[in-house]
């Protein structure tokens, strides 16, 4: 009962966190070529027309935030971030996948916890104009509460998955989170 609960969890979760993901990962590079086109207008309109274009650094600054922002979700549910596997590599894989779930909701409270208190920081820019362009900063603010509850979706999913795998259940396709060492492991 308990299996079939967290397989069909596992797999709505991914139904909304994969499409999230790759959208994210979408228009983050998207914002990615706008900064580079931003950056070298930047730069050829210093070198070319001795005018600095005002608004240029501001809009590229944002730009890199929000992409690294919406990508996140995708670098999580990859494990394409930085993790430190030096303490738990020597873990049986029980204990591994134990730590997995303790570490991934400690995540996931953060970013709700985060998420929270984002709500009420985009509120409180909708009060502030953007120095450079004629932007309210909660615009510029309000990709933090979308990327902290994609994430918190992804940590609900790895830990459901950690679940699955703790209990026995074999092909969950296990997104390992921030416990890398289990990625080697299911591919060896």
């Amino acid at each position: 009962m308990l299996n079939r609960l967290l397989s069909a969890a596992a797999r709505g979760l991914e139904t909304v966190n994969a499409p999230i993901a790759r959208w994210g990962l979408s228009i983050s590079a998207f914002l990615l070529a706008l900064m580079l086109a931003v950056a070298l207008a930047q730069i050829v309109s210093r070198g070319l027309f001795n005018h600095t274009l005002d608004w240029a650094e501001e809009a590229a600054r944002m730009t890199l935030v929000w992409s690294a922002l919406l990508a996140a979700p995708m670098g999580y549910r990859a494990t394409g971030h930085v993790a430190i596997t030096a303490f738990i590599e020597g873990l049986p894989r029980r204990a591994l996948l134990f730590v997995g779930i303790v570490v991934n909701l400690l995540v996931g409270w953060i970013c709700v916890m985060f998420l929270i208190e984002s709500v009420d920081f985009v509120a409180r820019g909708a009060s502030i104009v953007a120095t450079a362009l004629p932007l309210r900063m909660a615009w510029i603010y309000a990709v933090l509460p979308v990327s902290l509850f994609a994430l918190t979706l992804v940590s609900l999913e790895v830990c459901t998955r950690l679940a699955l795998a703790l209990l026995g259940v074999r092909d969950v396709g296990l997104l390992v989170g921030v416990v890398p060492v289990l990625q080697q492991d299911s591919e060896g």
